[in-house]
């Protein structure tokens, strides 16, 4: 598993793209392409809600670790994945043993506008990320209709958007 991350960002916004993805992932919704997420209220929703985010970044994890080598996984750069219904971030840290789940980052930068300081942050909502991995669209989709949003430096993003589409379910005809 990766590593899930408890960072405490200040007036609790994620990231700042967090809104524009958010804004994708209804506009989806509204359209039929991915379904929302239960928020069902009461006492425990919260607990459950981070273990439904927990889930899916499992299962990311399992997919891009199933879909590279052993050697185009070592050449991935460290990221972070921020789900933003609840603020749940993941860090990716390749082994040859696939994703660390021990390592402890340090809290992602999301604001600077150094190119040598910033994080590399995939961020996208649970419910975008589950219909992704359900075959629902393709990466090309996500990424031009800001379901998944890539911020990092030009360094690191072509090899992100290139994990992902390696990483892609293939699309079945009948979505």
């Amino acid at each position: 598993m990766c590593a899930i991350c408890n960072f405490k960002i200040d007036f609790g916004v994620g990231h700042p793209l967090a809104l524009t993805v958010a804004v994708a992932t209804r506009k989806a919704i509204d359209a039929g392409i991915v379904e929302p997420i239960d928020a069902t209220g009461g006492a425990l929703s919260a607990a459950r809600m981070r273990m439904s985010a927990v889930e899916a970044l499992n299962l990311l994890q399992a997919r891009i670790e199933a879909a590279h080598s052993e050697d185009a996984l070592l050449a991935l750069p460290d990221f972070y994945v921020l789900l933003i219904e609840n603020d749940t971030w993941g860090f990716f840290h390749a082994t040859t043993n696939g994703f660390d789940p021990d390592v402890v980052p340090e809290m992602p930068d999301v604001t600077t506008t150094d190119e040598a300081k910033r994080s590399n942050i995939v961020i996208m909502s649970e419910a975008g990320l589950r219909a992704w991995l359900e075959q629902r669209f393709d990466i090309e989709l996500a990424l031009r209709e800001s379901l998944f949003m890539i911020d990092a430096p030009a360094s690191s993003t072509g090899s992100l958007t290139q994990m992902l589409a390696i990483a892609e379910p293939a699309v079945t005809d009948d979505c």
